[in-house]
């Protein structure tokens, strides 16, 4: 499965995502925008474990708008890949 790493835009504002903060992020070399990661690694940094995020890309953000995609096949399928790559490490710790 095709794969990315690179950092994430973490943001609380939701529809807050303006064009030049889009471009900004994105000539920056960010490769998605979540909600969720910065409160993640905040709770493990306040707990003082270690914590990890791995993401599929459900929406589309571009200079003409959001696109949501969450209900594709594609995506479902991705999630599930990731799932059961998670339980496998998981499993093992």
């Amino acid at each position: 499965m095709r794969h990315f790493v690179g950092p994430v835009w973490s943001t609380d504002g939701v529809y807050r995502e303006t064009l030049g903060k889009f471009r900004r992020f994105r000539d920056s070399g960010v490769l998605a925008v979540n909600m969720e990661t910065s409160a993640i690694f905040a709770v493990a940094k306040y707990r003082g474990v270690e914590a990890a995020s791995a993401q599929v890309i459900s929406d589309i953000l571009t200079e003409r708008g959001w696109f949501p995609a969450f209900h594709e096949r594609s995506v479902r399928e991705s999630a599930e890949v990731l799932l059961k790559a998670a339980l496998e490490v998981l499993s093992k710790s």
